[in-house]
């Protein structure tokens, strides 16, 4: 795809076929921010009780990289979808749909999960069902499930629950896709699928109500994770893809919406980023502390505008400043290799910490700063070899070949085998 200027792109958005190297971009951000988040978290510089340290207040906010992900898998996930809904097209199949995300996700975790159970977590051996759970990522639904011992008092993986939340959502996709196919056809235009999408966003946030409006809500932990409590940051997804869709296939030019983004795509920005500080103030609450109710819609609503403001430039203003900036080689390799950086971060994480001797929470400032280099680099190394040995190969071996009805978001086949051309959603 050829990127122009937005004031040479009026109408906004990608076409269903390309290929958008920002959103990788993104996703390369969003992995960035989540072993940072982690490793302040390790060290206990996050997690500052005084709530005084400047790198807990800008940091302690960073798990919003999960929504990101989200937001970004909701998108290029339902792009072929909402295209085919709008242009009277057939769907795509369920079987290579659900193929490609099972080469998408599992090989690689369970490379994780074997070297794990080897070398770490060796009790994960000794108890087949526990084994079997974590291997189907159902581990989430089970306390217990991330083992620690005495030699290795951090988990390898309990970063992947939200793997475990992507994957029903990826069940479910489909027969979202179905429902508003009802919806998108008929030149019914947006409102019908805007006001779904935002029904679901309802849903979500009248979950977090009853999870936090609930005395019992310490005895089911788990709750927090289910998909219904992150459904909305997919529905956004979803929403974005079919707008970048239908003006597409406008003659008489998007909607002012639309047109803003064009026009100011450094604002969207700009209100992320003002929804960042908001939530790192106390009318989020205390990372530490339980969230109210209040402040539990507080952040749930400052995360969205965070994930959503910064995916809408990328989505709806080509050649805009923030879609060039993630555009870069740097961005999109990192992009590309993000699954394997989320994988295996906390791997490297653990046995920096198990060499250097500290424990959980003890480096603090200086442990950081001396952590942040090794991790980072044992992290994108891994990330890299889990690519280059496992996520590529085995898309390039298994990958079923897609119909030519099929609309967007699936490449062609010249194009995935560099690596490039799959626009690799979920994290």
């Amino acid at each position: 795809m050829t990127y122009g200027s937005a004031k040479n792109a009026p109408q906004g958005g990608a076409t269903p076929r390309a290929y958008l190297p920002a959103m990788d971009g993104l996703r390369g951000l969003a992995a960035v921010m989540v072993v940072t988040i982690h490793l302040a978290g390790w060290t206990g510089v996050a997690f500052d009780p005084q709530g005084k340290g400047l790198l807990a207040t800008v940091v302690n906010r960073f798990g919003v990289s999960v929504y990101i992900f989200f937001v970004i898998s909701g998108y290029l996930l339902f792009r072929p979808f909402a295209a085919a809904a709008l242009e009277g097209r057939e769907a795509p199949g369920m079987k290579a749909y659900y193929w490609h995300r099972f080469l998408r996700i599992y090989p690689a975790f369970w490379a994780l999960i074997l070297l794990s159970a080897l070398f770490v977590h060796r009790s994960l051996t000794e108890e087949p069902a526990r084994l079997l759970r974590v291997l189907a990522l159902q581990h989430t639904f089970v306390a217990g499930d991330f083992p620690h011992t005495p030699e290795w008092p951090w988990s390898t993986f309990s970063q992947t629950w939200s793997l475990s939340t992507e994957i029903s959502f990826y069940l479910l996709l489909p027969l979202l896709a179905a429902l508003f196919r009802g919806l998108l056809g008929g030149g019914r235009g947006l409102g019908p699928a805007l006001a779904g999408f935002a029904l679901l966003e309802a849903v979500n946030v009248a979950w977090w109500i009853g999870i936090w409006s609930n005395a019992d809500t310490a005895v089911h932990p788990t709750r927090w994770w289910w998909l219904p409590g992150y459904i909305g940051f997919f529905a956004a997804g979803m929403a974005l893809a079919t707008v970048s869709v239908y003006v597409k296939r406008q003659a008489d030019g998007p909607p002012a919406l639309v047109r803003f983004v064009v026009r100011r795509p450094w604002l969207c920005w700009a209100a992320a980023l003002a929804a960042y500080v908001v939530i790192s103030t106390p009318l989020a609450g205390g990372h530490m502390e339980p969230p109210t109710p209040r402040t539990a819609l507080v952040e749930h609503f400052g995360y969205l505008v965070v994930s959503v403001g910064l995916a809408l430039p990328l989505a709806l203003a080509p050649g805009s400043g923030p879609e060039r900036l993630l555009s870069t080689r740097v961005m999109t390799w990192l992009g590309r290799i993000s699954y394997g950086i989320f994988l295996w971060h906390m791997f490297v994480m653990a046995a920096a910490l198990r060499l250097s001797g500290w424990d959980w929470g003890e480096p603090g400032m200086k442990g950081f700063l001396l952590l942040l280099p090794v991790t980072a680099a044992g992290t994108v190394l891994l990330g890299w070899l889990s690519y280059v040995l496992v996520e590529r190969p085995l898309r390039r071996r298994f990958r079923a070949r897609v119909r030519p009805s099929d609309p967007a978001g699936h490449v062609t086949a010249a194009r995935a085998n560099d690596g490039r051309g799959a626009q690799k959603a979920g994290m």
